[in-house]
């Protein structure tokens, strides 16, 4: 019986030490996604590259979650619904016409994040990322996703390059 016990351990073991192959190679995409999420600009400043991207993400009714100016990282939250009231007494009356429990996406947070890593020592990499989840009226996680439209990228680097610009000049 010992043998047994023995063996079975041994196996699990050996099995616990495969690994995927496949794990850490980065998707066909992952160049392109990663330059629309990542632009250069000529400021050496990183900390106010952080105070215009903070304030541009108020702006966009983003709550920072946190901020570390030694290391350039920001982290933002924001709540919305995902569908106005009669939407959901729509879902609900139908759903209780059908004697089943309604369940319907109910809000949603969307995260952002952004990460400036200093080049030389005249230009600044700022990175972006965004991503968001959905939950159900139950409280349960309907749906997981990164926001990878390139406008929603290029419009946040439009506006941080005019944040930039007016924190840069005092206006």
């Amino acid at each position: 019986m010992k043998k047994l016990i023995y063996i079975f351990m041994l196996g699990c073991l050996i099995s616990a030490c495969a690994t995927d192959k496949d794990l850490y190679i980065p998707d066909a995409n992952y160049l392109e996604r990663r330059n629309v999420e990542t632009r250069i600009f000529d400021t050496a400043n990183t900390k106010e590259l952080l105070i215009a991207s903070a304030q541009l993400l108020q702006d966009m009714d983003y709550t920072i979650t946190e901020s570390d100016t030694e290391i350039g990282v920001i982290t933002a939250t924001k709540d919305r619904n995902v569908m106005p009231t009669a939407g959901k007494v729509v879902l609900t009356v139908l759903a209780a016409l059908n004697n089943q429990p309604a369940v319907y996406e109910d809000k949603q947070k969307f995260y952002v994040s952004i990460v400036n890593t200093k080049l030389n020592g005249r230009q600044t990499k700022t990175r972006v990322t965004f991503a968001r989840i959905v939950y159900d009226n139950l409280g349960k996680v309907a749906e997981i996703e990164k926001l990878d439209d390139p406008a929603l990228y290029t419009e946040f680097f439009d506006k941080l390059g005019q944040s930039v610009f007016l924190t840069a000049n005092n206006i």
